[in-house]
Protein backbone atom coordinates (compact mmCIF):
# COMPACT_ATOMS: atom_id res chain seq x y z
CA UNK A 1 0.00 0.00 0.00
CA UNK A 2 0.92 3.73 -0.92
CA UNK A 3 0.68 4.61 2.75
CA UNK A 4 3.49 1.87 4.03
CA UNK A 5 5.46 3.21 1.65
CA UNK A 6 5.44 6.88 2.64
CA UNK A 7 6.23 5.10 5.72
CA UNK A 8 9.44 3.28 4.96
CA UNK A 9 10.66 6.19 3.04
CA UNK A 10 10.46 8.39 5.97
CA UNK A 11 12.04 6.02 8.22
CA UNK A 12 15.22 5.52 5.99
CA UNK A 13 15.29 9.55 5.53
CA UNK A 14 15.19 9.69 8.94
CA UNK A 15 17.79 6.78 9.21
CA UNK A 16 20.11 7.94 6.43
CA UNK A 17 20.17 11.69 8.22
CA UNK A 18 21.11 10.47 11.83
CA UNK A 19 23.54 7.65 10.69
CA UNK A 20 25.84 10.99 9.16
CA UNK A 21 24.98 13.17 12.51
CA UNK A 22 22.44 15.79 10.88
CA UNK A 23 19.98 17.31 12.26
CA UNK A 24 16.92 18.77 10.19
CA UNK A 25 18.41 22.35 11.12
CA UNK A 26 21.74 21.13 9.23
CA UNK A 27 19.25 19.66 6.44
CA UNK A 28 17.22 22.57 5.68
CA UNK A 29 19.57 25.56 6.88
CA UNK A 30 17.30 28.18 5.44
CA UNK A 31 14.52 26.45 4.88
CA UNK A 32 14.13 27.76 0.91
CA UNK A 33 14.38 24.48 -0.80
CA UNK A 34 12.57 22.56 2.63
CA UNK A 35 11.29 23.46 5.84
CA UNK A 36 11.53 21.43 9.11
CA UNK A 37 8.05 21.14 8.74
CA UNK A 38 7.95 19.96 5.38
CA UNK A 39 11.02 17.30 6.22
CA UNK A 40 9.43 16.03 9.47
CA UNK A 41 6.02 15.22 7.75
CA UNK A 42 7.89 13.07 5.25
CA UNK A 43 10.20 11.61 8.06
CA UNK A 44 6.69 10.61 9.83
CA UNK A 45 5.55 9.21 7.11
CA UNK A 46 2.45 11.93 6.48
CA UNK A 47 3.59 13.13 2.86
CA UNK A 48 4.74 11.59 0.16
CA UNK A 49 8.06 13.21 -0.37
CA UNK A 50 8.70 14.52 -4.63
CA UNK A 51 11.30 13.62 -6.55
CA UNK A 52 12.74 17.36 -6.36
CA UNK A 53 13.04 16.92 -2.63
CA UNK A 54 14.58 13.36 -2.90
CA UNK A 55 17.35 14.88 -4.80
CA UNK A 56 17.80 17.67 -2.67
CA UNK A 57 18.07 14.94 0.44
CA UNK A 58 20.15 12.83 -1.51
CA UNK A 59 22.99 15.82 -2.04
CA UNK A 60 22.45 17.35 1.57
CA UNK A 61 22.43 13.77 3.56
CA UNK A 62 25.07 12.17 1.00
CA UNK A 63 24.03 9.11 -0.22
CA UNK A 64 22.69 7.80 -3.38
CA UNK A 65 18.81 8.19 -4.31
CA UNK A 66 18.23 4.77 -4.82
CA UNK A 67 19.24 4.61 -1.07
CA UNK A 68 16.50 6.42 0.27
CA UNK A 69 13.40 5.17 -2.09
CA UNK A 70 11.80 3.11 -4.70
CA UNK A 71 10.88 5.61 -7.22
CA UNK A 72 9.34 3.24 -9.26
CA UNK A 73 6.66 3.03 -7.02
CA UNK A 74 6.01 6.39 -6.44
CA UNK A 75 2.81 6.87 -9.36
CA UNK A 76 -0.45 9.69 -9.51
CA UNK A 77 -3.26 8.29 -10.90
CA UNK A 78 -4.21 9.00 -13.99
CA UNK A 79 -8.08 10.05 -12.68
CA UNK A 80 -6.58 12.64 -10.34
CA UNK A 81 -4.08 14.13 -13.21
CA UNK A 82 -7.20 14.50 -15.42
CA UNK A 83 -8.79 16.52 -12.44
CA UNK A 84 -6.55 17.90 -11.88
CA UNK A 85 -5.95 19.52 -15.54
CA UNK A 86 -9.27 20.37 -15.47
CA UNK A 87 -9.33 22.87 -12.30
CA UNK A 88 -6.42 24.34 -13.27
CA UNK A 89 -7.36 25.46 -16.93
CA UNK A 90 -11.64 25.77 -16.11
CA UNK A 91 -12.34 28.98 -15.28
CA UNK A 92 -16.05 29.74 -12.63
CA UNK A 93 -16.06 33.31 -13.90
CA UNK A 94 -18.37 33.26 -10.36
CA UNK A 95 -21.20 30.90 -12.51
CA UNK A 96 -22.72 28.73 -9.47
CA UNK A 97 -22.91 25.69 -11.76
CA UNK A 98 -19.36 25.96 -12.81
CA UNK A 99 -18.38 26.19 -8.65
CA UNK A 100 -20.30 23.33 -8.02
CA UNK A 101 -18.40 21.17 -10.43
CA UNK A 102 -15.22 22.39 -9.19
CA UNK A 103 -16.71 21.53 -5.55
CA UNK A 104 -17.31 18.03 -7.14
CA UNK A 105 -13.77 17.64 -8.53
CA UNK A 106 -12.39 18.68 -5.17
CA UNK A 107 -14.89 16.09 -3.41
CA UNK A 108 -13.44 13.26 -5.67
CA UNK A 109 -9.90 14.17 -5.14
CA UNK A 110 -10.20 14.46 -0.89
CA UNK A 111 -11.97 10.91 -0.89
CA UNK A 112 -9.72 8.85 -3.50
CA UNK A 113 -6.29 10.11 -3.73
CA UNK A 114 -5.71 13.24 -1.73
CA UNK A 115 -4.05 11.38 0.86
CA UNK A 116 -1.62 9.26 -0.87
CA UNK A 117 -0.57 12.10 -3.28
CA UNK A 118 3.11 13.45 -3.04
CA UNK A 119 3.18 16.24 -0.77
CA UNK A 120 3.81 18.98 -3.66
CA UNK A 121 0.71 17.64 -5.25
CA UNK A 122 -0.91 17.55 -1.59
CA UNK A 123 0.03 21.58 -1.77
CA UNK A 124 -0.98 22.12 -5.45
CA UNK A 125 -4.66 20.90 -4.45
CA UNK A 126 -5.11 23.24 -1.16
CA UNK A 127 -3.78 26.14 -3.24
CA UNK A 128 -6.04 25.38 -5.65
CA UNK A 129 -9.42 24.70 -3.28
CA UNK A 130 -8.14 27.77 -1.02
CA UNK A 131 -8.94 30.07 -4.08
CA UNK A 132 -12.12 28.52 -5.09
CA UNK A 133 -13.33 29.00 -1.96
CA UNK A 134 -11.80 32.81 -1.66
CA UNK A 135 -13.73 33.21 -5.00
CA UNK A 136 -16.97 31.70 -3.94
CA UNK A 137 -17.37 33.89 -0.45
CA UNK A 138 -16.10 30.50 1.93
CA UNK A 139 -13.83 30.94 4.84
CA UNK A 140 -10.58 32.27 3.85
CA UNK A 141 -8.40 31.39 7.38
CA UNK A 142 -6.85 28.41 5.69
CA UNK A 143 -5.56 30.13 2.64
CA UNK A 144 -4.09 32.95 4.84
CA UNK A 145 -2.07 30.43 6.86
CA UNK A 146 -0.85 28.57 3.47
CA UNK A 147 0.75 31.92 2.59
CA UNK A 148 2.38 32.57 5.83
CA UNK A 149 3.53 29.22 5.61
CA UNK A 150 5.15 28.83 2.31
CA UNK A 151 5.01 32.73 0.53
CA UNK A 152 8.32 34.10 2.73
CA UNK A 153 9.85 30.98 1.85
CA UNK A 154 9.35 31.49 -1.67
CA UNK A 155 10.52 34.97 -1.66
CA UNK A 156 14.07 33.62 -0.50
CA UNK A 157 14.04 31.99 -4.08
CA UNK A 158 16.08 32.58 -7.33
CA UNK A 159 14.08 29.95 -9.51
CA UNK A 160 10.59 29.34 -8.82
CA UNK A 161 9.03 25.81 -9.53
CA UNK A 162 5.29 25.35 -10.38
CA UNK A 163 4.41 25.41 -6.41
CA UNK A 164 6.06 28.72 -6.22
CA UNK A 165 4.08 30.34 -8.96
CA UNK A 166 0.85 28.79 -7.78
CA UNK A 167 1.89 30.39 -4.31
CA UNK A 168 2.44 33.57 -5.99
CA UNK A 169 -0.64 33.35 -7.56
CA UNK A 170 -2.55 33.07 -4.38
CA UNK A 171 -0.94 35.79 -3.21
CA UNK A 172 -1.78 38.04 -6.27
CA UNK A 173 -5.24 36.72 -5.64
CA UNK A 174 -5.50 37.14 -2.12
CA UNK A 175 -4.44 41.45 -2.84
CA UNK A 176 -7.39 41.38 -5.15
CA UNK A 177 -9.77 40.23 -2.68
CA UNK A 178 -9.00 42.78 0.13
CA UNK A 179 -7.10 39.78 2.12
CA UNK A 180 -3.29 40.44 1.75
CA UNK A 181 -1.79 43.48 1.69
CA UNK A 182 0.31 44.68 -1.33
CA UNK A 183 3.59 44.66 0.01
CA UNK A 184 5.28 42.59 -2.12
CA UNK A 185 2.52 43.23 -5.10
CA UNK A 186 4.65 45.48 -7.15
CA UNK A 187 8.08 43.85 -6.35
CA UNK A 188 6.38 40.39 -7.38
CA UNK A 189 4.50 42.20 -10.56
CA UNK A 190 7.88 43.40 -12.38
CA UNK A 191 9.55 40.01 -11.69
CA UNK A 192 6.91 37.97 -12.45
CA UNK A 193 7.76 38.72 -16.84
CA UNK A 194 11.07 37.40 -15.94
CA UNK A 195 9.81 33.99 -15.39
CA UNK A 196 8.63 33.20 -18.59
CA UNK A 197 9.91 30.32 -20.45
CA UNK A 198 8.17 29.56 -23.32
CA UNK A 199 9.82 25.42 -23.64
CA UNK A 200 7.11 24.75 -20.21
CA UNK A 201 3.88 24.72 -20.81
CA UNK A 202 2.54 24.43 -18.04
CA UNK A 203 4.21 26.94 -16.32
CA UNK A 204 3.64 29.43 -19.05
CA UNK A 205 -0.37 28.73 -18.71
CA UNK A 206 0.06 29.40 -15.14
CA UNK A 207 1.79 32.84 -15.56
CA UNK A 208 -1.12 33.75 -18.23
CA UNK A 209 -3.55 33.25 -14.98
CA UNK A 210 -0.74 35.11 -12.74
CA UNK A 211 -0.84 38.20 -15.34
CA UNK A 212 -4.77 38.07 -15.30
CA UNK A 213 -4.58 38.50 -11.16
CA UNK A 214 -2.02 41.32 -12.10
CA UNK A 215 -3.91 43.13 -14.61
CA UNK A 216 -7.25 43.53 -12.12
CA UNK A 217 -5.76 45.19 -9.59
CA UNK A 218 -3.04 47.99 -11.41
CA UNK A 219 -3.95 51.17 -12.84
CA UNK A 220 -5.21 51.44 -16.52
CA UNK A 221 -2.87 52.94 -17.74
CA UNK A 222 -0.17 50.32 -17.19
CA UNK A 223 -2.60 47.30 -18.83
CA UNK A 224 -1.04 47.51 -22.13
CA UNK A 225 2.46 46.85 -20.56
CA UNK A 226 0.93 43.15 -19.34
CA UNK A 227 -1.24 42.96 -22.29
CA UNK A 228 1.68 43.08 -24.21
CA UNK A 229 3.21 40.01 -22.99
CA UNK A 230 0.36 37.88 -22.32
CA UNK A 231 -0.19 38.70 -26.31
CA UNK A 232 3.12 37.46 -26.98
CA UNK A 233 2.36 34.59 -24.95
CA UNK A 234 -0.67 32.92 -26.64
CA UNK A 235 0.79 34.15 -29.45
CA UNK A 236 3.42 31.42 -28.89
CA UNK A 237 1.45 29.01 -27.25
CA UNK A 238 -1.73 29.30 -29.24
CA UNK A 239 -3.69 29.24 -26.35
CA UNK A 240 -6.85 31.43 -26.71
CA UNK A 241 -8.66 30.67 -23.90
CA UNK A 242 -7.34 34.22 -22.23
CA UNK A 243 -7.95 36.02 -25.62
CA UNK A 244 -10.47 37.65 -24.20
CA UNK A 245 -8.96 39.05 -21.76
CA UNK A 246 -6.34 40.46 -23.41
CA UNK A 247 -9.21 42.93 -25.70
CA UNK A 248 -11.29 43.23 -22.55
CA UNK A 249 -8.23 45.05 -20.35
CA UNK A 250 -7.25 46.77 -23.89
CA UNK A 251 -10.39 48.16 -24.24
CA UNK A 252 -10.43 49.64 -20.73
CA UNK A 253 -6.87 50.87 -21.53
CA UNK A 254 -8.31 52.65 -24.58
CA UNK A 255 -11.63 53.66 -22.68
CA UNK A 256 -9.95 55.42 -19.59
CA UNK A 257 -6.87 56.15 -20.35
CA UNK A 258 -6.85 57.57 -23.86
CA UNK A 259 -10.66 58.69 -23.95
CA UNK A 260 -11.12 56.12 -27.14
CA UNK A 261 -14.67 55.02 -27.43
CA UNK A 262 -14.06 53.52 -30.52
CA UNK A 263 -11.01 51.71 -30.53
CA UNK A 264 -12.28 50.57 -27.07
CA UNK A 265 -15.51 49.22 -28.85
CA UNK A 266 -13.67 47.18 -31.20
CA UNK A 267 -11.53 45.91 -28.43
CA UNK A 268 -14.39 45.31 -26.33
CA UNK A 269 -16.27 43.09 -29.26
CA UNK A 270 -13.30 41.22 -30.22
CA UNK A 271 -13.14 40.14 -26.73
CA UNK A 272 -16.91 39.04 -26.74
CA UNK A 273 -16.07 37.51 -30.17
CA UNK A 274 -13.33 35.69 -28.61
CA UNK A 275 -15.41 34.26 -26.10
CA UNK A 276 -18.06 33.07 -28.49
CA UNK A 277 -15.67 31.22 -30.71
CA UNK A 278 -14.64 29.80 -27.24
CA UNK A 279 -18.26 28.69 -26.73
CA UNK A 280 -18.08 29.73 -23.49
CA UNK A 281 -22.06 31.43 -22.49
CA UNK A 282 -20.73 32.48 -19.02
CA UNK A 283 -17.60 34.47 -20.78
CA UNK A 284 -19.85 36.08 -23.01
CA UNK A 285 -22.65 37.10 -20.63
CA UNK A 286 -20.31 38.58 -18.50
CA UNK A 287 -18.09 40.71 -21.08
CA UNK A 288 -21.31 41.62 -22.57
CA UNK A 289 -22.52 43.35 -19.22
CA UNK A 290 -18.89 44.39 -18.43
CA UNK A 291 -18.92 46.61 -22.14
CA UNK A 292 -22.42 48.21 -20.93
CA UNK A 293 -21.28 49.26 -17.66
CA UNK A 294 -17.74 50.55 -18.59
CA UNK A 295 -19.37 52.97 -21.45
CA UNK A 296 -22.39 54.09 -19.54
CA UNK A 297 -20.13 54.77 -16.74
CA UNK A 298 -18.32 57.07 -19.52
CA UNK A 299 -21.43 59.43 -19.83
Amino acid sequence: MVTNIKVEIGKRIRSARLSKGLTQIDICDDESELTIRQLTRIENGQAMITLPKMMFLSEKIGIPIQDLVDTDKIEVPKRYLELKNKLIKSHTYGDEERIRQHESMFDEIYEKFYDNLPEEEQLLVEVLQVQLDVYSSKNSDFGLSLLDEYFHQILKKKHHSYNDLLIIDLYLFCCAVGLEDKTYFDDLSQKVLSYIDYSDFERIYLLEKILLSILVQIEPKKYLLYTKVFREITETTNHFQHKPAIYAFEAKYYLQVKKDIKKAIESYDKSIMFAKMLNDSVLVRNLEKEKLEDLSNLT
